[in-house]
């Protein structure tokens, strides 16, 4: 059975609409009472197009409702040609998608940070980039290249996530100083400071808490002493803490030039015509001034003709004083920077501010200067090689 169609026709007189129907052979299957001036006719599709075919000599409406069995299938089929030619191109598409790299990313690992561009430069060599066939991607391979080229990671390793190429790099850890107890050196002060704790592991102390230091100021001796008349240098190993000062100033003048209108003022108007302008009034010029311009179209759109009219304010300077409040939080921002700024060049990292304060003074111009000062604690015992390190 190739299916059935429901028609909807409507008119007068149906009834010999269907006996014409039955005696051109037509065969329904069922046919639903009348309803007003409309029914219902279930038919094969044969049945079905006489049915139609007589609704169109007649001039009667006749509407497809539903079509079931293989000729709907049929129908619906051809009216989705493309779809199966879309559903190729589309997979296709997905194909040639998933089957390349489209992301090529770099992460460290460890929790360290340092720079990746070597291993990108050394991908971008290899011609490793986005947009490349993942049949072309030999994981080993890279990873051995990229151990070759980089030799600050102690660790990297290359993995294939979907259209993702990841690449794992952990930065390598510094080799620790190595002790040599025989090489004589001495531990002296990093910095000016105020000593707050001493503690030798090897040499002997030359100072103690509450001594007052200078830079390069010998803290502890590299020597021991290996008899009553004798002692023999030895490198000298422990930790200073002391206090350490950094500041920062910064000033600005008390008070400001402010621009104030007058209260005078003057009109100018010009008559302006493609570039050409012809002048209307006349404005009384000001030593000092601010103007106002306005644009008045009077030609349309076809004759751009247009009114200028400039007004001129006469303006002075007057001599205010600055918020205060605001200056201060200014200057004390911008103090204290520069003490920070201080503080990173010669303190060594992971050193904490223990405390703060700043003062203000007023000079004899009038302007307000902050002195910033930040308060650290932290350990001054270096070798002498490292003053030299720091250009002192």
């Amino acid at each position: 059975m190739n299916g059935d169609v429901r028609l909807r026709v409507e008119g007068l007189m149906l009834e010999r609409l269907l006996e014409r129907a039955l005696a051109e052979g037509a065969q329904f299957r069922a046919v639903a009472p009348p309803h007003g001036h409309a029914i219902l006719i279930d038919a094969d599709p044969r049945s079905a197009a006489i049915v139609q075919r007589l609704c169109e000599r007649f001039s009667l409406p006749c509407t497809v409702v539903a079509r079931r069995g293989r000729d709907a299938m049929a129908r619906r089929l051809r009216a989705r040609a493309t779809l199966l030619a879309g559903a190729v191109a589309c997979l296709a598409a997905l194909s040639a998608f998933f089957g390349r790299v489209w992301l090529v990313d770099v992460e460290l690992a460890g929790g360290r940070s340092a720079s990746v561009a070597p291993i990108e430069r050394a991908l971008e060599e290899m011609g490793v980039r986005p947009g490349m066939p993942k049949s072309a991607v030999d994981a080993d391979r890279i990873e051995s290249a990229l151990a070759a080229a980089s030799p600050d990671f102690s660790f990297v390793g290359v993995r294939l996530q979907g259209v993702r190429l990841l690449v794992e790099a952990a930065p390598a850890v510094a080799a620790p100083e190595v002790y040599d107890v025989g090489a004589g050196r001495d531990l002296v002060a990093l910095c000016d400071g105020v000593v707050l704790s001493v503690n030798v592991q090897a040499g002997v102390a030359c100072v103690e808490p509450g001594d007052t230091v200078v830079r390069g100021q010998v803290l502890i001796r590299g020597e021991e002493r290996i008899s009553k008349e004798e002692t023999r240098g030895i490198a000298a190993l422990g930790s200073v803490v002391a206090r350490t000062w950094y500041s920062g100033e910064a000033s600005a003048p008390a008070t400001r030039v402010a621009t104030e209108r007058t209260g005078r003022s003057s009109v100018s108007a010009a008559l302006v015509c493609m570039g050409l302008e012809y002048p209307l009034t006349e404005a009384e010029p000001f030593a000092a001034q601010e103007t106002c311009v306005e644009t008045l179209p009077i030609g349309g759109l076809f004759l751009p003709v247009e009114v200028r009219r400039v007004t001129a304010y006469e303006t002075r300077e007057r001599v205010v004083e600055r918020d205060p409040a605001a200056l201060r939080a200014a200057l004390e921002t911008l103090a204290f920077a520069e003490a920070g700024a201080a503080m990173g060049q010669a303190a060594p990292d992971g050193c904490e501010v223990a405390d703060r304060w700043i003062e203000f003074t007023q000079d004899g111009a009038g302007a307000l200067r902050a002195r910033a000062v930040l308060e650290a604690h932290m350990d001054i015992a270096v070798e002498r090689g490292a003053l030299y390190r720091q250009g002192g």
